[in-house]
């Protein structure tokens, strides 16, 4: 990955929707942890001459800026100390997306909601925006009580192959982050053979050593980690996968009371 990405913003994609406000909130101690600004971007239709079209754009203006205003206050409010820019950009989502993760290092949206972002991001657009995107791209669900005697989690899916240092890294990155433990899934039948317990217990061991401090779990499934975390009754705050999964991010971002189930979708 590129200096100019990884010294790049994190970009938040605002449609006015309560979701990309939580994934403005959300994205503010990733872009402290980089040290970079948080850059909350509105993507509005592109630009027409015709008279009829005029009043439409003027619309769609002082919705853009509404949206950036209230995104704005949102982050402001937590006080927290990040350096804020606010843009309109003209274009399709996805598109605009896509452009916009050649200069950032993480392009962040909020799964729910009626604007462009989220229409983009939960159609057929998902899997496009995550795959073409040039850095992560960041799913980002809204907040669900969890009592505060129950872990969450950093999911992680494990390849027996080693072919996945930079989902590892980023997973860990998140958990030191957000201070939250790490399951490390194996998949039983394509993954680790005839002793997935022996060689993922010896895995996660090395893991364990090479990231001091995060506290790590192993677990074996048959179904992929897409699978695990639908079905799973503990709570996942966040699914770390890579851009082979990316056509997952739906079904491992399904709504449930088990935790809020957001994805970070890694460039490897």
């Amino acid at each position: 990955m590129g200096a100019d990405i990884e010294d790049g913003p994190v970009v938040v994609g605002v449609d006015g929707s309560t979701g990309a406000r939580h994934a403005a909130i959300w994205a503010i101690d990733e872009a402290i942890s980089r040290n970079v600004p948080l850059c909350l971007a509105h993507v509005t239709r592109i630009a027409v001459t015709t008279k009829s079209f005029s009043e439409q754009r003027r619309i769609d203006d002082e919705f853009a800026q509404m949206s950036l205003r209230e995104a704005v206050a949102a982050v402001k409010a937590t006080g927290k100390p990040v350096k804020i820019d606010a843009v309109v950009l003209r274009g399709l989502a996805a598109e605009t997306l896509v452009a916009e993760s050649r200069h950032s290092s993480l392009i962040c949206v909020g799964s729910l909601g009626i604007g462009n972002f989220s229409r983009a991001l939960f159609g057929s657009t998902a899997a496009e925006v995550a795959e073409r995107a040039h850095c992560p791209v960041a799913v980002v669900r809204p907040p669900v009580f969890i009592p505060p005697q129950r872990t969450q989690w950093i999911a992680l899916s494990l390849s027996r192959y080693g072919h996945d240092d930079e989902v590892i890294d980023a997973a860990m990155a998140e958990a030191r982050l957000r201070h939250l433990p790490v399951l490390a899934i194996g998949t039983w039948s394509e993954d680790f053979g005839e002793r997935p317990y022996d060689e993922l217990d010896q895995r996660v061991a090395n893991l364990r050593h090479r990231y001091e401090g995060v506290h790590m779990y192993p677990v074996v499934t048959r179904g992929g980690i897409a699978r695990f975390v639908a079905d799973s009754n503990e709570p996942i705050a966040l699914a770390v996968i890579g851009k082979a999964e990316a056509r997952q991010v739906a079904k491992i971002g399904s709504v449930s009371a088990e935790g809020e189930r957001s994805v970070l979708v890694v460039r490897s």
